[in-house]
């Protein structure tokens, strides 16, 4: 099995969601099958090689917030050409369904869990960093998932946290029952951390949006492309939403969490 991971950070701002606040730090982690693999970096290369062809524009990577934004250069894109790329990866991961991780950390975790604060680092994890316990944490969802499994694990996290093909996760990893291997790596070079870039920007952008009180067009064509999805993900709260999805409030988000924290015991 391979894995890629990225993160993704929401707006520093509150919010006026009693359960999503401001701060939060995410890592996204989705699983590909050894055997889609090779097939997945040449669709992904020869996705980017046409749209260099067809448009002129010279991108290394798929790099979605920039992508949805029109930052240079696929500000040279014609009109909603941009959200015509973001429709393709979304079609691209209806067809596979692959598995799919997420880890937030937000003001509220800690408290959540009766913990005030975490001290300490291992190896390059300082647990003081929202965003580095983010990454630890979905490193330990992703080994509590595969270790009843014969699967051997290939796992790539885009870099930042460290240099490009520096190793990662062996102190996580340690008694894993199968192989493992993790590396930090750039995303232009690794095309899955692309895909996990786009999972990454959606959720996170998705939940933007589900705060904000007035959405434009392109606000709720962006929303019912990420529900069309169906995310393979525990980790994401599904429900039917009754009525026009222009209507869906952040009262209406709130409650669908209070609920959803019931059932859990929170």
């Amino acid at each position: 099995m391979y894995i890629a991971i990225d993160d993704t950070y929401g707006p520093t701002i509150s919010t006026d969601s009693e359960y999503v606040t401001g701060n939060r730090r995410t890592n996204v982690g989705i699983a590909f099958p050894d055997e889609d693999v090779s097939f997945i970096r040449e669709q992904i290369t020869s996705c980017l090689e046409w749209i260099k062809s067809e448009f002129s524009i010279e991108p290394e990577e798929f790099h979605f917030v920039e992508i949805y934004n029109r930052k240079s250069p696929w500000d040279k894109l014609p009109e909603h050409a941009n959200l015509a790329i973001f429709d393709f990866f979304a079609d691209i991961y209806i067809e596979y369904n692959w598995k799919v991780f997420i880890q937030m950390i937000d003001n509220k975790t800690l408290k959540d869990h009766g913990v005030e604060k975490i001290k300490g680092k291992i190896n390059q994890f300082n647990l003081e960093k929202p965003s580095d316990l983010s990454l630890l944490w979905v490193l330990i969802k992703i080994k509590n998932f595969y270790s009843n499994t014969s699967e051997d694990l290939n796992i790539f996290i885009d870099e930042g946290l460290g240099k490009p093909n520096s190793s990662v996760g062996t102190e996580i990893f340690h008694d894993y029952p199968n192989e493992y291997k993790g590396e930090f790596q750039s995303s232009h070079k690794e095309p899955l951390l692309q895909l996990a870039d786009f999972l990454a920007f959606i959720i996170n952008r998705s939940t933007h949006l589900y705060m904000k009180k007035s959405r434009t067009d392109i606000d709720e064509r962006f929303l019912e492309m990420f529900s069309s999805m169906n995310i393979n993900c525990e980790d994401l709260i599904k429900t039917n939403v009754t009525g026009e999805l222009s209507d869906f409030t952040v009262a209406d988000f709130d409650k669908i969490h209070e609920n959803d924290r019931k059932r859990k015991g929170m």
